[in-house]
């Protein structure tokens, strides 16, 4: 439909527009043309008149009794009203008039007038329009009277009726409501099929047309819309009579001049409408026979991909589109064959995932009831070794040497450290089993941190680190208080551990949002590498530094901090920098929620 639209609305356009530049064209030239012919019919009703006078006048002279040509002369030019006889002096000799007797003698003196001295000297004079007993306008034409050639002996003047000019102008018939009139140069009405606006002296200079016709721009203001006399919107041509001064005007209403272009729209939106009519007609043909078979195949694809494999698309058409149809039931067919297949395959996997996965259980619990016996066993006899070593070295049993003192010395040593790995894996064994007691309450995080770090200063100060509290807001934690201190001496004894003489290590709690707190342990120890950071927080891993001894523990410390924190709710990650130290941060929930997303 769009495209048939847009065709039609398209093609109806161009027409229109092309139509209303040859109308225009048209237009244009049928008026001038009827504009110049007024024009010359006018000029030769004047040129006809100075013919006939230039008839009387030639080879006359100025005889005693000039009646017979002055007669002549009235019937040869009807428009003639009046003709005076004027001697080379200027003075009548005698005047003739369709209203009055022919009079003789020297009673008038035109010596002075335009028209005597122009025809005087041998041109013709044309004077402006005038108006007689203010009624019809009027034209005055003075001709030499030569006895020979070249000698001039009187003036012969006629004063004509421009009525005929009025019947030239009401004879034209521009279109259905279409007329013509004159106007001279200064806007006067000449001749107008209206003649009572003659008859008005009704002046029209203030015109557009008018000014565009006796302006510089002449041929520019040939064919224009403007508004005429009575301020009605018109199409308006002109052509000019330069000897009299006129402008003959040719005008018709705008709305008849554009009555071809609004048929031309009513055709234009005529077709619209039937291409509209069949653009809808084969839209819904290839609605029915394109697009409804393809929907109801959407449909299926559709319900299968939603999980309906046993749904089929039943269509006949008799085209590829049927055909289409049955390669998709086929495929729909495969498709369930192959997810029935699947699904007794992961039921029986899920069967045997189900069977493993409980042994896995009974196995990971004897394990964890094997390990913590087996750690209950061995601490039993350490705590027995660890408190002769203890005895001995208080000299209980009597003096010891110093070589004595020393091995006694490294075995506390080492069943302390013993003891820590023992404590370290019963309580990664318990955290594993999901067996760890929380006991979460509203803790001052800013006291267990201060008292934390007191406990800790004295290796600090041995290791020649300072150990020193950062910004510490006044924070209460929902945690347990022993969980959270075993998080905080692991990560800080491990920033004192790694960090070397000289350095520091600055421990910092703040709000992180607002319903979490973060606690910050920064050092100046070697950092991480870049590769190492992801793995810190794994069982058993230590990390690796080149050129130095290897750390004392078995790399738990870190994984049980982070397991410790995750069943608060929390996180736990470190930011490191190889040369520039690390910065280890974790976060706390300030509410007993168990559902507040970690940061």
């Amino acid at each position: 439909m769009i495209l048939v639209a847009g065709g039609l609305v398209a093609s109806g356009l161009l027409e229109i527009f092309f139509r209303y530049r040859e109308s225009k064209e048209h237009l244009a030239l049928l008026q001038q043309e009827a504009a110049a012919v007024a024009a010359l019919k006018i000029e030769r009703f004047i040129q006809d008149i100075e013919t006939a006078m230039k008839a009387a006048a030639k080879g006359q002279g100025v005889a005693p009794d000039f009646k017979f040509e002055l007669k002549r002369l009235f019937y040869l030019a009807p428009a003639i009203t009046q003709a005076t006889i004027l001697d080379d002096r200027g003075s009548q000799l005698a005047r003739l008039s369709r209203l009055r007797v022919v009079s003789t003698g020297k009673d008038s003196d035109y010596s002075s007038s335009t028209a005597f001295q122009q025809a005087r000297q041998g041109q013709s004079y044309l004077s402006p329009v005038f108006f007689a007993r203010n009624s019809e306008p009027y034209l005055t034409i003075a001709l030499p009277v030569e006895q020979f050639k070249g000698e001039i002996v009187g003036v012969l003047l006629a004063d004509v009726n421009l009525k005929y000019v009025w019947d030239v102008v009401s004879s034209i018939k521009a279109g259905k409501a279409g007329y013509a009139y004159v106007v001279g140069r200064s806007g006067d009405l000449v001749a107008h099929p209206d003649i009572a606006l003659v008859l008005q002296n009704r002046n029209i200079a203030d015109l557009a047309q008018v000014q565009a016709a006796f302006g510089s721009a002449i041929d520019a203001g040939k064919f224009r819309e403007a508004k005429n006399i009575h301020g009605k919107d018109v199409i308006s041509s002109f052509a000019l009579i330069p000897r009299l001064d006129w402008a003959v005007f040719i005008e018709r209403p705008i709305e008849e001049v554009y009555e071809t272009l609004y048929g031309s729209l009513l055709r234009t939106f005529t077709l619209l409408l039937i291409g509209l009519g069949v653009a809808l007609l084969a839209s819904g043909l290839v609605a029915r026979r394109v697009l409804r078979p393809l929907r109801r195949l959407g449909e299926g694809a559709d319900r299968i991909g939603s999980g309906d494999l046993s749904y089929r698309v039943n269509l006949k058409t008799r085209d590829e589109i049927e055909a289409l149809a049955e390669q998709f039931n086929k495929m729909a067919a495969a498709l369930q064959g192959a997810h029935d297949r699947l699904e007794e395959k992961v039921a029986d996997r899920t069967r045997e995932l189900v069977t493993a996965n409980e042994k896995l259980k009974e196995l990971d619990k004897l394990k964890s009831d094997f390990l913590s016996n087996v750690f209950h066993e061995l601490r039993t006899p350490l705590t027995a070794i660890e408190g002769l070593a203890a005895n001995m070295l208080d000299g209980i049993i009597g003096p010891v040497n110093d070589k004595q003192i020393e091995y006694l010395a490294d075995i506390k040593t080492s069943t302390d450290r013993l003891a820590r790995l023992i404590e370290n894996l019963l309580d990664l064994s318990i955290i594993a089993a999901e067996r760890a007691e929380m006991k979460p309450s509203a803790i001052s995080l800013l006291a267990l941190v201060q008292e934390v770090s007191l406990g800790l200063r004295t290796i600090a100060k041995n290791k020649l680190t300072d150990l020193e509290l950062g910004s510490l807001e006044p924070l209460t934690v929902w945690a347990d208080r022993d969980r959270i201190a075993q998080v905080l001496t692991n990560l800080i004894g491990n920033a004192i551990k790694f960090t070397p003489p000289q350095g520091r290590v600055v421990v910092s709690a703040h709000m992180n949002g607002g319903a979490w707190a973060q606690v910050s342990i920064a050092d100046t120890g070697p950092g991480i590498p870049p590769e190492e950071v992801r793995k810190i927080f794994d069982e058993f891993y230590q990390v690796t530094r080149p050129g130095k001894q290897k750390s004392q523990g078995v790399g738990l410390g870190l994984a049980i901090s982070k397991k410790l924190v995750e069943m608060h709710g929390g996180k736990i990650w470190v930011e490191s920098e190889v040369g520039k130290g690390s910065m280890f941060h974790f976060t706390l929930p300030t509410q007993p929620k168990t559902d507040i997303p970690a940061d």
